[in-house]
This record gives structure tokens, C-alpha cells and sequence, in this order.
């Protein structure tokens, strides 16, 4: 009596969960196609020359071992980069504001930090598109069972179109996750290390600076 009723109840508890597996395996679905669409067109609008950061930067570093920083903030904000605009103007303000020593690490700390943080949707639909996959596959294996036992061979067909046909998305969602992340993880690496190597000439110009402000 405990057994079947326990049985029971592992049954309904499980079947239950089908309906709510499929919804989110849709839901995921739908946000991984407009994900293909977003990175595509974080492509096209990406802007990277190094050898104009390089420049921008030797000018701004220049204009603030002369204590210049004003100026130098403002050419340092003229660099057009979408993916660097932002962290470019933290460092132009603390530039300007003779605190930059004090916040670089901070600054670039904060930019690694918000990378990992933009990565993460991606690691998660990584790994939860193929377990909602599998979960979609296994949920309907119950009922397609007790179908084949009846003889019922329509109810076990539609079982299992369901159990492949969550698989197969589930599968799709992962990898279209897996392709985004290793793209965009690429390119932050690529990023951050533009950031690191236009701080480095800034610190050593500050570093350089005869009165020591900064």
C-alpha cells in the first residue's frame, strides 16, 4: 500500500513538472534566438584599433605628466569604441579630478567584474537548456510506457514526440549558449586587456610626473 501510493505520487509529482519544462524550454528557446541576433550585431558595431588607443592614450598621458588633466581627460573621452567608451570616461573623470592613481585598479576591477556579470545569462542557458532538454525527454518516458503496455501505440507516439522534440531544443539552446560564450568571452578578454594596457602607460606617466599629484 505504501509502495503504490508512494509510486503514485512520484508519478503525478513528476508528470506535473512536463508542462512547466516546456514552457521554459520555449521561453529559453526564444531568448537564445534573440541572443544570436544580439551578438551578430554586437559584431558589427565593435570598433577596435589599438594602435589609435595607443595614441590617444600616449597624448593623454603626456598632457598628464604635465599637468595638463583637463586636456587630457578630454582626449582620452574622443576615443570611439563602444565596447571601451564607458570605462574610457570613468578614467577621463578621475583623470580630471587628480584621483586616478587611487581608482585605476578599482576601475578596471569594476570592468572585469562587469564582464563576468554580462557572461553569466550565457553559463546559465549553458547548462539549464540541456537539463530542461533532458527533463522533457525522461517526464514523458512514464506515460509512454504505460501506453505500450496497453497496446495504446497512438498516446505512446505522442509521448515521445514530446520526450525528442524537448531534447532536441534543449540541445539547441546549449549550444547556441556555448558558441555566444566562447565569441563574447573572446572579445571581453580581448577588452579588458586594451583597458590594462592603457592604464599601464597612464600609471607610468603619473608615475613619472615631477610634483607628484595625481
Amino acid at each position: 500500500m505504501i509502495y503504490e501510493t508512494t509510486v503514485s505520487l512520484l508519478y503525478i509529482f513528476s508528470t506535473s513538472l512536463l508542462y512547466p519544462d516546456m514552457i521554459c524550454l520555449l521561453v529559453l528557446f526564444g531568448w537564445s534566438l534573440i541572443l544570436v541576433g544580439s551578438v551578430i550585431q554586437e559584431y558589427t558595431s565593435r570598433r577596435r584599433d589599438v594602435h589609435e588607443l595607443e595614441e590617444v592614450t600616449l597624448r593623454a598621458a603626456s598632457l598628464a605628466s604635465s599637468g595638463r588633466e583637463k586636456e587630457a581627460a578630454e582626449v582620452l573621452s574622443g576615443y570611439r569604441s563602444p565596447q571601451l567608451a564607458g570605462v574610457l570616461g570613468e578614467i577621463a573623470a578621475s583623470l580630471e579630478s587628480n584621483i586616478l592613481r587611487v581608482r585605476l585598479e578599482k576601475i578596471l576591477q569594476d570592468a572585469e567584474l562587469d564582464m563576468a556579470r554580462r557572461l553569466e545569462p550565457l553559463r546559465i542557458g549553458m547548462r539549464v537548456g540541456p537539463i530542461l532538454g533532458l527533463m522533457g525527454t525522461l517526464i514523458p518516458m512514464g506515460p509512454a510506457l504505460v501506453s505500450l503496455s496497453r497496446g495504446d501505440v497512438q498516446s505512446m507516439a505522442a509521448s515521445l514526440i514530446i520526450a525528442f522534440a524537448t531534447t532536441v531544443i534543449g540541445l539547441v539552446v546549449g549550444g547556441i549558449c556555448y558558441c555566444s560564450l566562447l565569441i563574447r568571452n573572446r572579445w571581453y578578454h580581448q577588452d579588458l586587456s586594451d583597458l590594462e594596457y592603457s592604464a599601464a602607460i597612464l600609471r607610468r606617466a603619473l608615475d613619472e610626473r615631477p610634483d607628484g599629484h595625481s
